[in-house]
Order: C-alpha cells, then sequence, then structure tokens
C-alpha cells in the first residue's frame, strides 16, 4: 500500500442530509485502495453510532462530534493514511473545528444538492421521520452555505450522474497526492 511518509490530505465531504457523502466517500475509498492507497475512512454516521454515541444534536455536541471526528482523521493523517471524513457539517462553527485540527491538510469537498432533491432521495428515511416528529432535531434545519474557502471542490451531486461526480473525486483526491508527492 502506498502511504504519503508525511500527514496526508483529509478530504472532507460534506452537505446535506441525502446530497451523496456516504455513497461517494466509499466510492472514492474503494477507487483509491484499488489504486494502492492506504486509505481511512471516517463517516459521521458510524461516528454518531459508536464514539459519539454520548452526544445529543444541540449547537455543542454537533461541535463536539465534528472535533472528535477531526481527531481521529488527524491521527490516520499522522501515519500516511489518506483520510476520506463524510459528514453534514451543517454549521460554520463545526467548520472552523474541522479546521483548527486539521489545518492545511484539510480539503474541502462541498456535495451541493437542494433540500428538495434531498427530500425526494430521503436514503436512510430521516426527512419521512422528521415530518412525523421522530428526529430530536428538524432534518430541514440550518444548513449553512459554504463560506470563501471552504470548498476547495464542488460536486452538484443534485444534478450531476454520481458516476460524474466519483470520476471529479478521485481526480482531485489523486492531484493532490501528486502535489504531496511532488513537493516531499
Amino acid at each position: 500500500m502506498r502511504s504519503t511518509h508525511e500527514p496526508s490530505p483529509v478530504f472532507w465531504l460534506y452537505g446535506r442530509s441525502g446530497a451523496g457523502k456516504t455513497t461517494l466517500s466509499a466510492m472514492a475509498c474503494q477507487s483509491l485502495g484499488e489504486l494502492g492507497w492506504s486509505v481511512f475512512r471516517i463517516d459521521g454516521d458510524v461516528v454518531r453510532s459508536g464514539l459519539s454515541s454520548d452526544l445529543g444534536f444541540d449547537e455543542a455536541s454537533r461541535t463536539e462530534n465534528h472535533r472528535r471526528m477531526a481527531e481521529v482523521a488527524r491521527m490516520a493523517s499522522d501515519q500516511g493514511q489518506v483520510v476520506v471524513g463524510s459528514s453534514m457539517v451543517p454549521g460554520v462553527e463545526q467548520r472552523v473545528v474541522l479546521r483548527r485540527v486539521l489545518g492545511d491538510r484539510l480539503r474541502w469537498v462541498h456535495l451541493d444538492a437542494s433540500w428538495e432533491v434531498c427530500e425526494a432521495r430521503d436514503a436512510k428515511a430521516l426527512y419521512r421521520k422528521a415530518s412525523r416528529g421522530e428526529l430530536p432535531v428538524p432534518i430541514r434545519g440550518r444548513f449553512d452555505l459554504p463560506c470563501p474557502g471552504e470548498v476547495d471542490l464542488l460536486l452538484e451531486t443534485g444534478t450531476e450522474p454520481i458516476g460524474e461526480s466519483h470520476r471529479r473525486l478521485v481526480e482531485y483526491c489523486l492531484r493532490c497526492l501528486q502535489e504531496i508527492r511532488r513537493e516531499g
């Protein structure tokens, strides 16, 4: 397996629930692994069910959840693994925490899909549960749009085919990895 032999980039896929974060992160990790890269995947849903199962969904808990994810991602990156993270990162506060922990190794990949598209997909039935009042927070709640500097790669997952988003994501990851090799 190839590693970067120095802290590797952390590609963080973020966007609304239903934008395709879990699907694309899994696809990208598989592709990078097939190309010989040592890859570590960290998914918000998985972390919420284990490492962060003690947290709620208020702003402080969401921020702490992302801090924990970022710390795990940093440890994997320090070992030279290519890290692909995926979570909503709904607020500016959470993005600030990710940047503080991960620094310049963080690469933002915003998955842009409208609420309407995400609600129509509803892969995890979250929108249906929310409409019945079965979730602790509204799924159509606040999602702060990216600020300047928070998008290194924009994937229009609401309109572009998943295969095209996957191709563009993997190409971007490989370009970043090649830059690190040239600098190292």
